[in-house]
């Protein structure tokens, strides 16, 4: 056991052995307690004697029999805390910091997923990982201000309030582990990746984090408060008892405010094909001032090294591509694109996604693409374009005014597993999380995700790439096949470009290559 001394108070730390090496596990450590429903969390209270090392609870969600957290209890006071895992090797200088912000569409999720337990990643990489909690749901992101007054205000985005309060914490005492509070990279994927963006776009000097990694999200996925103030309106009325009175949200059960806030979700997912994501940053005109992916194009977050990319099948979860007809999926694609009021047909889009060469996915096939581009692929696009507009704004880096630019990069992974007749998913929404982790085949959840015969390599390579931009900023990916470099010196690394009007992007697959523009058809529809 190795204990650590925190502003706390003393944490135990537990060896624990990875296929990367031997690392310690710090985990339930509260970083803030939620001392009113509705309002920013306080600091963590004092503890005497040393804490041990075991899960904390969830934030308050709906229980799923599927998640391999549904054991694990939920508390809304003490859903704050964060896990760490440190590499056991001693280092000659303070490690960078990884912060994962898990997804779950703003409703679900928690740091606990053992498909993304951080301790093979940081044993490999020599890096420290945190894991943080967050409120979910409609006590993450709930507009009230209007109903209850000013004292309120901070439920509009208690959740990004939570994280940044985590981000604070690491900033005070992530030195008691061994980290630089001053190489912090916050990385995010789907409706974490959401809360990444918008801490990105709202960061300004003296951010407490330097990189981002956004996996599958959005810049673009923010209410008004206009809007906000709907689905309250929809939560009031799906309380039970028949009152609409916003009083009663203050000390409800929170196990009645879940089931009410699963019957505005249940609602609104009858409305289109995808996630259906009521609860979700609001502008409130205080820790969001604006749609992201504007702010983001006007310089928000302009200094901050980024990696941003999707899975070529982000949307296969909403498509039933085994079963479906043709004519459905070809009516569904012709409902789809109008609901959006595309400027291009449901021919001209077929017609871009054939020309990646695909072959034996049908008309199912293509409405499947289409709704990864127009949900997660084109949203990631346009982030990476508002990046180089903003770049372009940017003063003479040789200038009195110059301060930095951030770096970015673009990544599609598309990798799928080989048991297609009784695995239709492809590289679908959340594929990617266990290769950058690092857990292909050492669980029993690895397998039943990937499949028997998942590639160590990628994940090899992909660890590498997250890794190295997580220490310096420049990713270096191993390249899959293997690349010989000089003699007795192993594979050569594959450098990643930065994102430029090129649109380079590394591809992670059966091969780890650099592809000039991916997608390029579809693309162009969308920008035309």
């Amino acid at each position: 056991m190795v204990t650590y001394r925190i502003t706390a108070g003393a944490v135990e730390g537990l060896p624990v052995e990875t296929p990367g090496g031997p690392a310690v596990a710090v985990l339930g450590v509260p970083v803030a307690k939620v001392t009113r429903r509705f309002a920013a969390a306080e600091p963590s209270t004092p503890w005497k004697g040393i804490r041990a090392s075991a899960l904390g609870p969830r934030a308050w969600q709906r229980n799923d029999p599927h998640d391999p957290d549904a054991g694990r209890p939920r508390h809304e006071r003490d859903c704050l805390n964060a896990n760490i895992w440190i590499p056991a090797e001693p280092a000659s200088s303070p490690r960078p910091v990884l912060v994962w912000v898990h997804g779950g569409a703003h409703v679900f999720g928690s740091n606990a997923h053992p498909l993304c337990d951080g301790a093979q990643f940081a044993a490999a990489h020599g890096v420290i990982v945190v894991a943080l909690n967050y409120r979910l749901g409609a006590f993450g992101y709930l507009r009230l201000e209007h109903l209850l007054g000013a004292d309120y205000a901070d439920a509009d985005n208690l959740a990004l309030i939570d994280i940044l309060a985590g981000l604070e914490w690491i900033r005070h005492d992530i030195v008691a582990f061994g980290g630089d509070p001053t190489a912090v990279t916050l990385m995010g994927q789907s409706a974490g990746g959401v809360a990444v963006t918008t801490l990105l776009a709202e960061s300004t000097a003296g951010a407490p984090f330097q990189r981002v990694i956004v996996q599958s999200a959005t810049a673009e996925r923010v209410h008004t408060r206009d809007e906000a103030a709907g689905v309250t309106d929809e939560l009031l009325r799906a309380l039970p008892g028949g009152s609409t009175d916003p009083e009663q949200l203050i000390d409800i059960p929170p196990q009645a405010l879940v089931d009410a806030q699963t019957g505005v979700i249940e609602k609104q997912a009858g409305l289109s094909r995808g996630p259906s994501v009521p609860f979700r940053p609001i502008i409130d005109g205080r820790v969001v001032h604006d749609t992201p992916l504007r702010v983001i194009a006007a310089g928000g977050g302009a200094g901050i090294d980024a990696i941003f990319g999707t899975n070529l099948n982000e949307a296969s979860a909403y498509v039933d591509l085994g079963g479906m007809t043709g004519e459905e999926a070809r009516r569904a694609l012709r409902a789809e694109i109008a609901a959006r009021r595309e400027t291009f047909t449901p021919d001209e889009y077929v017609e871009a996604w054939a020309s990646r060469g695909v072959t034996g996915a049908g008309a199912a096939g293509a409405l499947e693409a289409y709704l990864s581009d127009a949900l997660y692929r084109q949203p990631t696009q346009r982030m990476l374009d508002a990046r180089v507009v903003a770049a372009a704004r940017t003063p003479d880096p040789s200038g009195p005014t110059a301060s930095r630019q951030g770096s970015t990069r673009s990544y599609l992974f598309e990798w799928a597993r080989s048991d297609g007749e009784t695995w239709a998913r492809g590289a679908s929404h959340s594929l990617e999380l266990p290769f950058v982790f690092g857990h292909v085949n050492d669980t029993a959840w690895a397998r039943e995700e990937l499949g028997e015969r998942a590639p160590v390599e990628l994940a090899s390579s992909m660890g590498s790439a997250w890794s190295s931009f997580v220490r310096t900023g420049e990713p270096v990916a191993i390249p899959v096949p293997a690349t010989d470099g000089p003699a007795d010196t192993g594979p050569a690394d594959l450098v990643w470009p930065e994102y430029a009007p090129s649109r380079d992007a590394l591809l992670f697959g059966e091969r780890v290559r650099v592809v000039r523009d991916p997608l390029t058809e579809e693309r162009r529809l969308f920008v035309r």
